[in-house]
């Protein structure tokens, strides 16, 4: 009797949240009764409630040992499993509690959880649709529900989730949390930013509302507003590891308004590593466990030389544990290609798929791992063309225990800075090989990256020095083009007047230096009669608004009439774009940050690039491409050089049957064995060869 009223007022106590007094009072039962099933289960809870998990592990397990059959010891076990990283563990007790008492709704909302965490988003979907036929007025279990439907790719569906929870507990902050977070992957930004601040508002120490709040706002162009929720963030959370590396990307704006802010972004960035590299000299871990949440990928678009910083920051993110060799080989190398991107999109149709289709199966046993969420008809066959494909959204850890357990010889990343769970992963030493190509055409810094493939036609004679990695000339451009593009449809743009010339300027906004302004100017001022056209991002559409009212203001300090010259096209289908392509005249390259897929697409369509070769790779694409295909008159040198040659092809655009010959020739020029396998065949020598 003495001891069920010590357990009695010891659990009011828990419920309570006085944990001391709870746990004082459980110990009290145990003296009396060592193997009182209720308490040391109960004994656990309060140790897992402080973070005392092998304690907590130890406590429920015996309890267990007492009585197996009771269901909420198997939950509240699969609680402390999974908290120590026993995922499997930790399922397997949370399947058993449910065996037990087929109702327990913990159970299986606790169930569907680590199922999504590690992969098995459908089964989690049917484990979290279960607890909710118990509970379905419970708005945690929504919110749950949400975050299992967007890592299926339902962005619509998670919508309705967060939704649903908000209408049942409107003062639940996770669930606006998180549906700001569905609609900034749905690319609606602007209307998520107010779902971070009602977060906020409801739980002002909500750190990972803040920390979202700020990337929200960087991707916004609100580099400064970032910085201070990021700021927020870490006065409430010191240790915070992502938010210190964000706040130190945040240095780097996505679109400077001048050129003085472009000019000042690489000090800027040095700064803002140096503070980073501070904090990382006591928390080293920590921020190579934040590899990959923010990447210096817009340091890119800067044109200088950004090898040493992003070095730097290699050092600071990488895991630097030695690799350990798997022993002997037999048999086929095992090379294991990692992408975010196995579906239609530049990396895919670019480098991933000529690679695909020329691998030799004889000397590669090929697996790839699909860590993006969107899928298609282009994922499909890429499955079915491997010998293993693992695909569906997973975080970090789970990723890398599945490529631990594959074990392969070699590790092959498309690109290395654009996806944040392959850039966390290329800061691991994963393979005894490891190599990026030129998806994101910039060294890694990484020196967990061994080998960076790239071009002959794409490289400066001088390129090694821009390099961490060992770079590697493949023959041509360094890839194997199997794409083409759709065939066009009719522009549905204005009639132009006679004698216009109308200039595609169809990069991302994002890519346009304003130093580079003034050569539009120069241009307008020597080819008469002339339009520059813009092409509207689908997403970051406040940067192409930045961009006209940019060039609006340089061409009227000027004294050009910017209604005149500037016109602006919305985003556009990929037959419409096609289409815009071939009603234009001349293409006009960006200097700073070069493309290649807009290139390609030009002159599929006939379109004359003239652009001009800098000293990365990253403003030498669309001059490899030319210079690959036989058609190197539009590459250029000097500013100088890209205005007289601009200006020269305006006049000549205007002889309409002599530039449609060029125009034809060019595209003649375009169908020119662009899928040659060579650059793959040698790609593939290299590689045996480092492995080797």
């Amino acid at each position: 009797m003495q001891a069920r009223n010590l357990l009695t007022a010891a659990i009011r106590q828990h419920q309570a949240g006085q944990l001391g007094q709870a746990e004082q009072g459980y110990r009290a039962v145990l003296a009396l009764e060592p193997r009182n099933a209720d308490a040391l289960h109960l004994l656990g809870v309060v140790a897992h409630q402080r973070g005392h998990n092998d304690a907590a592990l130890d406590l429920i397990g015996r309890a267990i040992g007492q009585n197996a059959r009771v269901a909420a010891f198997h939950n509240n076990h699969g609680n402390v499993l999974g908290q120590l990283g026993r995922h499997a563990d930790a399922i397997a007790a949370y399947r058993q509690a449910i065996r037990l008492q087929p109702e327990h709704a913990e159970a299986y909302s606790s169930l569907a959880g680590l199922l999504s965490q590690q992969g098995d988003a459908q089964e989690a979907l049917a484990a979290i649709d279960r607890a909710l036929a118990l509970r379905p007025r419970d708005a945690g279990k929504h919110v749950n529900r949400g975050n299992i439907l967007r890592t299926l790719g339902a962005g619509d569906a998670a919508i309705t989730a967060y939704r649903r929870a908000i209408e049942l507990d409107p003062a639940l902050a996770a669930a606006h949390n998180n549906l700001g977070l569905a609609l900034t992957a749905r690319e609606e930004v602007e209307p998520a930013l107010s779902c971070y601040r009602r977060a906020i508002t409801l739980k002002p120490d909500y750190v990972e509302a803040y920390v979202h709040l700020g990337n929200a706002l960087q991707d916004l162009g609100q580099s400064g507003e970032a910085a201070l929720a990021y700021r927020q963030a870490l006065a409430l959370q010191p240790d915070r590891a992502d938010a210190r590396l964000a706040l130190a990307m945040s240095a780097i704006p996505i679109m400077p308004a001048t050129e003085a802010a472009a000019a000042g972004t690489p000090h800027a960035f040095a700064g803002a590593l140096d503070e980073l590299a501070q904090w990382a000299t006591t928390h080293p871990q920590a921020v190579r466990d934040a590899a990959g949440r923010n990447q210096p990928f817009y340091l890119a678009y800067r044109p200088v030389d950004v090898t040493g910083a992003l070095c730097r920051y290699g050092d600071l993110v990488a895991t630097p544990q030695p690799f350990l060799d798997r022993g002997a080989r037999a048999g086929r190398l095992r090379l294991l290609i990692v992408s975010a991107h196995v579906r239609d999109h530049p990396v895919w149709r670019v480098i991933l798929q000529g690679l695909m289709t020329h691998l030799d199966r004889s000397r590669f046993d090929v697996a790839l791992f699909h860590t993006g969420a969107r899928t298609d008809a282009h994922t499909a066959w890429a499955a079915a063309n491997v010998d293993t494909f693992v695909g569906g959204e997973r975080n970090v850890a789970a990723w890398r225990a599945k490529i631990v357990e594959h074990r392969p010889d070699i590790i092959l990343y498309p690109e290395v800075g654009m996806d944040p769970v392959t850039g966390a992963l290329a800061s691991q030493r994963l393979a005894a090989v490891q190599a990026a190509a030129w998806g994101h055409p910039i060294t890694t810094g990484l020196p967990t990256i061994d080998l960076f493939f790239s071009g002959e036609a794409l490289e400066a004679l001088d390129a090694e020095r821009h390099y961490r990695e060992r770079l590697i000339r493949l023959p041509r451009t360094g890839v194997s083009i199997e794409w083409t593009a759709d065939q066009s449809e009719p522009w549905r743009g204005p009639e132009r007047a006679a004698g216009v010339v109308r200039f595609a300027l169809c990069q991302q906004p994002i890519k346009f230096d304003p130093a580079d302004d003034a050569l539009l100017t120069r241009i307008a001022e020597g080819s008469g009669a002339c339009e520059f056209w813009l092409v509207m991002p689908n997403r970051q559409q406040w940067a192409g608004k930045q961009l006209v009212a940019r060039l609006r203001d340089r061409f009227a300090g000027a004294g050009l009439d910017p209604d005149r010259y500037i016109k602006v096209a919305p985003w556009m289908t990929s037959r419409a774009f096609n289409g815009f392509l071939e009603a234009m005249d001349v293409y006009l390259d960006c200097p700073a940050f070069s493309g290649f897929t807009t290139a390609l697409q030009a002159v599929q369509r006939g379109l004359p690039i003239v652009t001009l070769e800098g000293r990365f790779l990253r403003q030498r694409m669309a001059a490899g491409l030319l210079r690959d295909i036989g058609m190197a008159d539009g590459i250029t040198h000097t500013p100088d050089d890209y205005v007289g040659r601009a200006v020269t092809w305006a006049n000549e655009a205007r002889d309409a049957a002599r530039w449609s010959r060029s125009r034809d020739l060019l595209r003649s020029a375009a169908s020119r064995a662009m899928s040659d396998p060579e650059p793959m065949l040698r790609l593939q020598d290299v590689l045996v060869a480092a492995a080797n």
